[in-house]
C-alpha cells in the first residue's frame, strides 16, 4: 500500500514545478512581448526620424565651431587695432625720423610693445612690423613657439610674401584685412598717424590651428573649407567640396545639400568687418551612425529580457520554493527524532524569516520538554541512590567518629574535640536540611574553613593556606558546597604529589561576575591538561569517568546549570608557575544568614 505523506508530498513537487512555469510563461506573455513589441515600434519610429534629426545636429555643430573661430578672429583683429591706439609705435618711429631717438632705441621700443603685446598670444604664431614704403623696409619681429611660431616663418615671409602682402596692405587704407597664400594666413593693418597717413604696417602670421581648430576637428568629415573675406583656406581638401561651395550664392548663406549619398553643410557667420563661412563635406554612412547599432541594441535587450526572466525564476527559487523547502526538510529531521533541529540559512524574505523563527522556536521548545522529563528521570534515580546510600552514611559517621573519640581518649588534649566539630561542620554541609542552592561566601567559606581544618591536620606544615578574600565579597551568593571539590582537587593534585605546597584562596567582582580562584604551586603536565580538557568539555559524560575525577566536572555542570554558558569552571596555568582554578558566577547578593554557625578558625 502508498504512503498517502509520499503521495503528498509528490504531489507537492508537481505542484511546485507547474507554478514554476507558469511564473515563466506570465512573465513571457506580460512582459517580454509587450516590450519587446514596444521596442520595434520605437526602432520603426527612428529610422523615419532620424536622418533629419542628425542633420540639424550636424547644422547646428558646425555653426557653433563657426562662432567660435570668428570670436577668435575677432580677439585677433582687437589686438592689432590696440597697436594704432596707444601710439608707442609711432612714437618711436616719429623720434627715429626726426633724429631724437636713435635706431638702437627705437628698434627697443618696438621689440619690446611686439613682445609684450603678441608673443604670448596662441592666434598669433609670429608679428612682424616695418615701416616705409615696402620697398626696403626695416623689419622688427617676433616669433610664438607655442603657437607654431619660428624664425623661418619670418624668413619665408621676408622672401616670399612681403612684396604681395605689402601690395596688399596699400589697398586696407584703416581697416584690417586678411590674406591667405598657399595655406598661409596673414592678418595685415596698417598704422597711421594723425592725418591717416600710412607710417608703418603691422602683420600677423596666424596660427590656423588655434584659430580654426574647431572646424580643423570636425568630426568623420571628408572635407573641410573656410572662405574668410573672399579667401580661401583648405583645412582637409575635397574637389567635390570645391565645386559644391562655387555653385552656391552668396545669398544662400546657411544650407545643407544631399548630391551623391554625401551630406553638404555651410554655414557663414559676420565678424568684425568680415565674413566667414564654413563648408563641410559628410558621407551618408556618417547620418547613419546612431542607428547602426539599433540591431545590436535590440539583441541585447532582448538578451537582457532573457536573463532577467532566468533571474526573476532564480529569485522566486530562492525566495519562495527553497525557503518551503528548508522548512519541509526541518520538519522531517524532527520526525526522525533531531528534538531542537534549527533551521540557520537565510530565509529570504520577512514572512518566511517569521515561519522560520517560529519552526525553530518549536523544536527548541520541543527539546526542552524532552529535556526536563529526561532530567526528572535522571533526578529520580540518583534520588533512589541517595535513599540507599543514606543507610550506609550512619555507619561511616559512626565510625569516624567513635576512632576521633578513641583518639581523644588517648591523646587527653582538645585537638580531637575540633576535629569532631569540624566533621560535624562538613556533614551538616552535606546533607543540607534547609535545601538551600545558593548560600552567602561568608557560609560557605565556614564549610572550607571547616575542611581544610581537617586536611591541616592531616598534612601538618606540609601544607599552607592564604585567603584573600574582601569582606565585600561576603554577601555574595555562591552554590552551596561550591569551593570545596576544587580545594580538594588542589591539595590532592598540586600538594600531595611534592609531599608539602601551598593553596591560594583569592575573589574580586569583575562587573556583572563574581570570579573565585584557587591557586596551587604544583606543576600542571600534559597529563593533567588532557584530563581537565575532557572534565571541562561541554559534552562530557560522567558516565564514563570514575568517581574520583567527578569533583571538578560536577562544579563546572553546577555553574554552567545555575548560571548559564558563560560562566563555570576553568583551569589554566599561572605565569609565575603552578595552576589556577578559576570559577566564574553571575554576581549576586544575600541577606546576611542569621542562623547562628560554628565557625572553625584556621
Amino acid at each position: 500500500m502508498n504512503n498517502p505523506n509520499n503521495t503528498s508530498r509528490e504531489s507537492i513537487a508537481i505542484r511546485q514545478h507547474s507554478m514554476r512555469w507558469r511564473m515563466a510563461a506570465v512573465l513571457v506573455v506580460c512582459w517580454m512581448l509587450p516590450f519587446a513589441f514596444l521596442i520595434g515600434i520605437l526602432g520603426v519610429y527612428l529610422a523615419g526620424n532620424h536622418s533629419e534629426m542628425t542633420v540639424q545636429n550636424f547644422q547646428n555643430q558646425l555653426q557653433f565651431n563657426n562662432k567660435i573661430c570668428v570670436e577668435r578672429l575677432n580677439a585677433v583683429i582687437g589686438a592689432s587695432r590696440q597697436a594704432s591706439y596707444d601710439r608707442t609705435l609711432l612714437s618711436a618711429e616719429d623720434g627715429y625720423r626726426r633724429g631724437t631717438v636713435s635706431y638702437i632705441e627705437a628698434n627697443r621700443v618696438w621689440m619690446e610693445y611686439l613682445t609684450a603685446n603678441y608673443q604670448k598670444n596662441d592666434a598669433v604664431s609670429s608679428a612682424i612690423l616695418w615701416f616705409g614704403n615696402g620697398d626696403e623696409p626695416d623689419f622688427v619681429s617676433v616669433y610664438n613657439e607655442q603657437a607654431n611660431g619660428s624664425y623661418q616663418q619670418i624668413r619665408r615671409y621676408q622672401s616670399e610674401d612681403h612684396l604681395t602682402v605689402a601690395e596688399y596692405a596699400a589697398s586696407l587704407g584703416t581697416k584690417a584685412g586678411f590674406f591667405a597664400e598657399d595655406g598661409r594666413l596673414y592678418l595685415v593693418r596698417n598704422l597711421l598717424d594723425s592725418r591717416f597717413q600710412v607710417r608703418g604696417t603691422l602683420v600677423f602670421r596666424l596660427n590656423t590651428a588655434y584659430c580654426f581648430d574647431s572646424l580643423d576637428e570636425y568630426p568623420l568629415a571628408d572635407g573641410v573649407m573656410v572662405s574668410l573675406a573672399g579667401q580661401t583656406i583648405w583645412l582637409l581638401e575635397d574637389e567635390q567640396l570645391a565645386a559644391w561651395e562655387e555653385s552656391q550664392t552668396e545669398e544662400r548663406n546657411d544650407t545643407y545639400e544631399w548630391l551623391r549619398n554625401r551630406l553638404y553643410l555651410r554655414d557663414t557667420q559676420k565678424g568684425d568687418r568680415y565674413t566667414l563661412s564654413s563648408a563641410v563635406l559628410l558621407r551618408r554612412e556618417v547620418t547613419k551612425y546612431p542607428f547602426y547599432g539599433y540591431p545590436y541594441v535590440l539583441c541585447v535587450m532582448l538578451f537582457s529580457l532573457i536573463l532577467m526572466l532566468i533571474l526573476m525564476m532564480r529569485v522566486f527559487r530562492r525566495q519562495v520554493t527553497e525557503p518551503v523547502e528548508r522548512l519541509s526538510e526541518g520538519a522531517r529531521h524532527i520526525e526522525k527524532g533531531e528534538l531542537g533541529y534549527q533551521l540557520t540559512e537565510p530565509a529570504g524574505s520577512l514572512e518566511f524569516t517569521y515561519l522560520r523563527d517560529s519552526f525553530n522556536q518549536m523544536s527548541e521548545h520541543l527539546k526542552r520538554q524532552f529535556d526536563r522529563i529526561y532530567q526528572e528521570e535522571i533526578a529520580l534515580r540518583e534520588a533512589r541512590i541517595m535513599a540507599l546510600q543514606s543507610h550506609i552514611n550512619p555507619h561511616f559517621l559512626n565510625n569516624t567518629l567513635e576512632i576521633i573519640n578513641w583518639e581523644a581518649r588517648l591523646s587527653g588534649n582538645l585537638k580531637i574535640s575540633r576535629m569532631i566539630e569540624s566533621l560535624s561542620t562538613v556533614l551538616d554541609a552535606a546533607m543540607d536540611r534547609r535545601r538551600r542552592t545558593l548560600v552567602r561566601l561568608a557560609e560557605e567559606m565556614v564549610y572550607v574553613n571547616a575542611y581544610l581544618y581537617i586536611t591541616k591536620e592531616r598534612f601538618g606544615k606540609r601544607l599552607a593556606v592564604v585567603t584573600e578574600l574582601s569582606d565585600a565579597l561576603m554577601d555574595c551568593a555562591v552554590p552551596r558546597l561550591i569551593l570545596q571539590p576544587v580545594i580538594e582537587n588542589a591539595i590532592e593534585h598540586g600538594v600531595v604529589p611534592n609531599g608539602r605546597g601551598t593553596v591560594w584562596l583569592r575573589g574580586k567582582i569583575d562587573g556583572a561576575y563574581l570570579c573565585l580562584e584557587v591557586a596551587n604551586d604544583g606543576c600542571f603536565t600534559k597529563e593533567d591538561r588532557e584530563r581537565v580538557a575532557r572534565l571541562l568539555a561541554a559534552d562530557y559524560q560522567p558516565g564514563a569517568e570514575s568517581s574520583g575525577n567527578l569533583g571538578i566536572a560536577n562544579v563546572n555542570q553546577r555553574l554552567r546549570i545555575l548560571y548559564g554558558e558563560a560562566c563555570g569552571l576553568s583551569l589554566v596555568e599561572s605565569a609565575g608557575g603552578g595552576v589556577v582554578a578559576r570559577l566564574t558566577m553571575r554576581l549576586q547578593k544575600l541577606d546576611p544568614n542569621p542562623v547562628k554557625m560554628n565557625k572553625i578558625e584556621q
